[in-house]
């Protein structure tokens, strides 16, 4: 329940509380003094769209804070997980402010939250119906929200909408393998000629790397032959060879050793050049000997190289990209070949998931059917009570055929989409004798408005939302049927708490709380200003909706005596 709303710099509103009760609270005031600027305030905190248009002239932000009863073990919204709420205190303090930036902050008992968190608890406290919003019963695609409202239909709607997104997601596999297929058979031919040119040539990575140290040697192996041997000569082999001379060398030095042994490590490094020496002198021998030059072998390495070139031009740059293309062709053929298989199965879960669908769907719409015998029934009776006993109300509920259907029943297929196959509309006829006909196409304002409060009331016998707002629920009636609507209100708020904004004094006299929106100018601006009437005040607030701004003796008297009247009217709710 709403208990308390402070608003600050919203539109007209300039700093207002107010503290609303349990029951019917009737918020009354002439054309234009803002009482519909409070609900749009109430539905900021709701999570609400919010504009900085709304910022009162002159400040930086606007704020709007809610307090509300809580009673997390029965009803009311889920909090996320990593909100820290202590579910002692019993309130949730609602707090949002919007600053010239377009910045908002949210905050719910002091903690920081999204707009979306917001929308959502917003969404299990209160239900807001806006001067316009019976103008959605026009539209048929509302009406199967309204019917699913009537029951638990919860489990199996949201079995029905992972069947339906089960199904989807393998029609969506299908469409694209056959994409793949397609696409893939295209190319199919010349992938399966490069594969095999390339899987002849027998490429890898990094092998024109090595073709190419290769190639140098043989280009320049006579080079090659008489440097080494050059150097081998130079080393061993001469009159004067290098290593014939450090033995001259180390066997002075160890001469020297014998009379100074502190040249012992001096001549150790002598004979380790020694034997240095000697290994590259075998080694570049070695390496003169193993050059061979072949000039089949040159012209071999110069067409690979060449061939390799050509792939690299054909299919990348370098020999690793070649490679990597070889692969993802390979790949391609691969699975084009098990395609076939892949969607054989893909088909099998296909079917499979079509069948639950189906299943899901026929249950759900076997349960909506049923809600709306009793929807019928139920409408016709609250009508009756809102002075249209003569009305008949139906829901049609069909089944649209499509060859393309996700849904199959005895071979033929239905259009399904989450929320199931069934396609609903609301059918009335106001008057005896008249054929039932949407009821976009017949009712009246008035009409239309009784429909929708009708539905609010019944849908309120099953829902937990313990707070229901009204801006003018009684558009387009009045006389006898206001005072029903009144009284309808006013059963309304046996089990919830009722806002409603009115115009009517045939329904403000049932208040169980009665507010006045009022506009001043106060230092050269409109200010919009909220109290709560009692006793005389009320008297005189009911007798100004009667007789207008000039308010006598009569007047009074009539208000007076609606006001004892609805006092001492028994209410009790038929569906309690």
């Amino acid at each position: 329940m709403l208990t308390r709303l402070h608003v600050r710099n919203y539109a007209l509103l300039d700093e207002v509380g107010i503290e609303f009760q349990p029951g019917l609270n009737i918020l009354t005031g002439e054309t234009g003094s803002g009482k519909s600027i409070l609900i749009g305030a109430l539905n900021l905190i709701l999570g609400g769209r919010a504009a900085t248009e709304v910022i009162r002239t002159g400040a930086v932000s606007a704020a709007v804070e809610g307090f509300f009863e809580w009673q997390p073990d029965t009803c009311g919204p889920q909090l996320p997980d990593d909100m820290d709420i202590d579910r002692e205190e019993r309130e949730l303090v609602i707090r949002r402010e919007i600053t010239r930036d377009g910045r908002n902050r949210c905050s719910v008992n002091g903690q920081m939250v999204t707009v979306s968190v917001l929308k959502r608890i917003g969404e299990a406290l209160v239900d807001l119906h806006g001067q316009h919003d019976h103008q959605s019963l026009l539209d048929p695609r509302t009406h199967l929200a309204f019917l699913d409202g009537m029951g638990d239909t919860d489990g199996v709607r949201n079995r029905t909408a992972m069947a339906w997104k089960r199904l989807s997601g393998l029609e969506d596999q299908l469409r694209r393998l056959d994409e793949e297929i397609r696409v893939t058979q295209e190319r199919r031919e010349l992938h399966r000629y490069q594969l095999a040119e390339l899987e002849t040539a027998d490429i890898r990575p990094g092998e024109d790397e090595t073709l190419e140290r290769e190639l140098a040697i043989l280009q320049h192996a006579g080079q090659l032959i008489d440097t080494a041997s050059g150097v081998y000569e130079a080393l061993s082999q001469q009159e004067d060879a290098v290593i014939d001379r450090i033995a001259l060398l180390i066997r002075s030095l160890e001469e020297m050793e014998r009379i100074d042994d502190t040249l012992q490590e001096t001549v150790n490094g002598a004979r380790s050049a020694r034997y240095q020496l000697e290994d590259v002198a075998a080694n570049i021998r070695q390496y003169r000997d193993r050059i061979d030059f072949d000039p089949r072998r040159l012209s071999e390495v110069q067409e690979r190289l060449e061939l390799l070139k050509q792939f690299k031009r054909k299919y990348g740059g370098t020999l690793e990209e070649v490679c990597t293309y070889r692969d993802r062709i390979a790949g391609e053929i691969a699975r084009l070949e098990t395609a076939d298989d892949r969607r054989a199965q893909i088909e099998i879960e296909r079917e499979q998931a079509r069948k639950t669908l189906t299943d899901m769907a026929l249950k759900l719409s076997k349960t909506r059917r049923r809600l709306a015998a009793k929807l019928e029934t139920r409408v016709m009776e609250e009508l009756a009570e809102l002075g249209m006993p003569k009305t008949r109300f139906h829901v049609r509920v069909d089944w649209q055929q499509t060859s393309t259907g996700p849904v199959e029943i005895d071979g033929v297929r239905y259009a399904s989409d989450a929320s199931g196959m069934d396609r609903m509309e609301f059918m009335i006829a106001p008057n005896p004798g008249e054929d039932l006909k949407p009821l976009a196409h017949i009712a009246s304002g008035g009409e239309i408005s009784r429909v929708m409060l009708a539905l609010k009331v019944i849908l309120a016998e099953s829902d937990r939302i313990s707070t229901l707002v009204f801006d003018e629920i009684d558009i387009g009636i009045g006389g006898g049927i206001a005072e029903s609507v009144g009284h309808k209100l006013k059963v309304l708020a046996r089990s919830h708490q009722v806002l409603c904004i009115t115009h009517l004094h045939q329904v403000a006299c049932w208040g169980d709380a009665h507010f006045t929106v009022s506009k001043r100018s106060t230092d050269g601006r409109a200010v919009t200003q909220i109290g709560l009437l009692e006793n005389d005040g009320r008297v005189r607030e009911i007798a100004r909706m009667l007789a207008g701004e000039t308010i006598d003796d009569l007047a009074l008297t009539h208000a007076r005596e609606m006001l004892r009247r609805t006092a001492h009217t028994p209410v009790r709710a038929k569906h309690a």
